[in-house]
C-alpha cells in the first residue's frame, strides 16, 4: 500500500459520511446535479477545508508536512512545498526568495512568461543569454557553457543564475557544466524544471538539476506524473532559505488551497516510487524505435523519452497538421510550423501503444515529408540586459506593425504554447522576430498580450519630440 498522508486523511474522512457545515457549498457533492454531479460528486467528497486534523498548507505540521517529507526525501533535497498555483507560483516565490532588488541576475531567454514576470516583480536587473540551438532541430538547448563563461566576464558581480530544463522540447544541453560552472562563482542556481518531474524515476532519463547542485528547483508534477492540473512541487536544496520561500508562498498561494490538488501531489510522488522499481526508460526506448522503425524520417527524439517530435508534412501548416491528429482523436501538445510534440505517458499499456502507433502510421501514409527543415525558433538577441526596476514609468502608444521596428515594447507578447515571450517588455522590436510572429499568427498559433494585434498594432514606449 502506498503510503499518502493526505490522501489517506480525505479518504477516512469520506468513509465517515460527515455532514458538512463548513465551506465549500457544494456539502461534499450533495448540491452538485445533472452531469456536474454525475461526474464530480465523488471527487467532491474529497473536498474540505482546514478541518482539524487537515492540517494547513500554508505552516504545515500534519498530514500535509508528512506528505511533503516524504517528497523531499524522494527527491534527496532538505525541503519540498507542495504548490497549488502550478509551476508559476513556484517560479515567482523562488526568484522572489532569492533576488533582491537590484541584483544582477543571469537569465535563460528562452524561459516561461512567469520567469519573466518574477524578475519584475523583484525588481533585478536581469543579463538575458540565448541558448544554444540544436543542430537538427533548430531547437533550444539551454544557455551553453561557453555563453556563461563569457557572460561572468562581463558582469562578475552577478548574484544568480535562471535556467529552464528540459526545455518544452525535452532537451538539457550541457546543464551538468553550466550549473557546476555557476557554482564554481558562487551563483545561486535557480532552476523551472516544470517540465522534469519524472526525471528522477529512472538513472538513464536526463540528470534533474536537483541531482546536479542547484539551489531550488520548480516542478510541475502535473505535467508529466499522475498529479492534477496546478499541482507542482517546489523543492530546497538548504533549509536557510525556507523562511523566504514560505514568506512569498503564503502571500502568492490562495488562502483555500485545494485538498484535491495536495492530495493528488501526495498520490503522484507515491506513483513516483513505484516507478522507480519498474524502470520505464526501457519501454520508452522500445516505443520510440518502433516509430522510426514504422515511420522513417517523420519524428525526432530528444533526451527527454516523454518527448516525441512528429514532423509537419509539406502542405501542411503547424496547426492544420494537428487538427489531422484531432480527427484521429489524438490531441498533441502543441504545434508549430517545423513539429507536432507528443507528451507520452511515462507507461503505456500494450493496448495504448498498438493504438497510437497505428494512428501514426495512418496519418504519416503516404505523406510526403519535408526534405529541408525550415527554421520556426526566434532569433533572440546573444546577450541583452533589462532593468526591472523601472519597467512601466514610461509613456505608452500604439503604432502600426509597419512602423515598429526599432522602437522599445511596452507589451509582452507570448506565443502560447509553450509560453515564452517573444519580445519582453523594454527590448527593441526587431525584423525576425516581427517576421515570427507575423508568421505564428498566420499559421493559427494563440498569443498572449498584444492587446491590439488583431488591428496590426503593438504598444510601444512613447518617443519624444524635439524641435530644432
Amino acid at each position: 500500500m502506498m503510503n499518502t498522508p493526505i490522501l489517506q486523511k480525505l479518504i477516512e474522512h469520506a468513509h465517515d459520511q460527515p455532514v458538512s457545515l463548513h465551506v465549500p457549498g457544494h456539502k461534499n457533492g450533495e448540491l452538485a446535479e445533472g452531469d456536474y454531479g454525475r461526474f464530480f460528486e465523488q471527487v467532491m467528497k474529497l473536498d474540505v477545508t482546514e478541518l482539524p486534523g487537515f492540517d494547513d498548507l500554508h505552516a504545515p505540521s500534519e498530514c500535509i508536512y508528512e506528505a511533503e517529507q516524504l517528497a523531499a526525501e524522494q527527491y534527496g533535497i532538505a525541503r519540498t512545498r507542495f504548490l497549488v498555483g502550478g509551476s508559476t507560483v513556484g517560479n515567482l516565490a523562488m526568484l522572489l526568495a532569492f533576488c533582491n532588488r537590484g541584483d544582477t541576475v543571469f537569465v535563460q531567454r528562452d524561459s516561461h512568461q512567469s520567469i519573466v514576470h518574477g524578475l519584475e516583480l523583484a525588481g533585478v536587473q536581469a543579463v538575458f543569454l540565448r541558448s544554444d540551438l540544436d543542430e537538427q532541430t533548430d531547437l533550444s538547448r539551454g544557455i551553453g557553457r561557453a555563453t556563461l563563461a563569457s557572460a561572468y566576464k562581463a558582469y562578475p558581480n552577478a548574484r544568480a543564475l535562471v535556467m529552464t530544463s528540459p526545455s518544452y522540447y525535452g532537451s538539457v544541453g550541457e546543464l551538468e557544466a553550466v550549473v557546476n560552472l555557476a557554482k564554481s562563482y558562487g551563483l545561486s542556481v535557480l532552476v523551472d524544471e516544470a517540465h522534469g518531474a519524472h526525471l528522477h524515476i529512472d538513472s538513464t532519463f536526463p540528470r534533474s538539476a536537483l541531482e546536479l547542485g542547484a539551489d531550488a528547483v520548480v516542478q510541475s508534477a502535473h505535467k508529466t506524473l499522475p498529479a492534477l492540473t496546478m499541482g507542482a512541487y517546489l523543492h530546497l536544496r538548504s533549509l536557510k532559505d525556507e523562511w523566504k520561500i514560505n514568506g512569498w508562498l503564503k502571500r502568492l498561494q490562495t488562502s483555500s488551497p485545494s485538498y484535491i490538488i495536495m492530495a493528488s501531489l501526495d498520490a503522484a510522488r507515491a506513483y513516483a516510487r513505484t516507478m522507480k522499481q519498474r524502470k520505464p526508460a526501457r519501454a520508452l526506448s522500445r516505443f520510440h524505435s518502433k516509430v522510426h522503425t514504422k515511420i522513417p524520417g517523420a519524428s525526432v527524439s530528444t533526451e527527454d523519452p516523454l518527448k516525441l517530435l512528429m514532423y509537419v508534412p509539406e502542405g501542411y501548416t503547424g496547426s492544420n497538421w494537428e487538427k489531422e491528429f484531432h480527427r484521429q482523436g489524438v490531441y498533441p501538445e502543441l504545434s508549430n510550423e517545423q513539429f507536432v510534440l507528443l507528451i507520452l505517458p511515462i507507461q503505456m499499456s500494450e493496448s495504448y501503444e498498438h493504438e497510437l502507433l497505428h494512428v501514426l502510421g495512418e496519418l504519416y501514409d503516404e505523406q510526403t515529408l519535408p526534405k529541408k527543415k525550415q527554421r520556426f525558433t526566434p532569433d533572440y538577441p546573444e546577450t541583452s540586459m533589462i532593468s526591472f526596476e523601472s519597467i512601466g514609468e514610461t509613456a505608452t502608444e500604439y503604432i502600426h506593425l509597419d512602423q515598429a521596428v526599432g522602437r522599445t515594447i511596452a507589451e509582452e507578447v507570448v506565443p502560447y504554447p509553450p509560453g515564452i515571450p517573444l519580445w519582453i517588455v523594454g527590448e527593441r522590436i526587431d525584423e525576425s522576430r516581427l517576421v515570427f510572429l507575423l508568421e505564428w499568427c498566420k499559421s493559427g498559433g494563440r498569443v498572449q498580450g498584444g492587446n491590439q494585434l488583431q488591428n496590426d498594432e503593438l504598444l510601444v514606449v512613447k518617443e519624444e519630440v524635439t524641435y530644432e
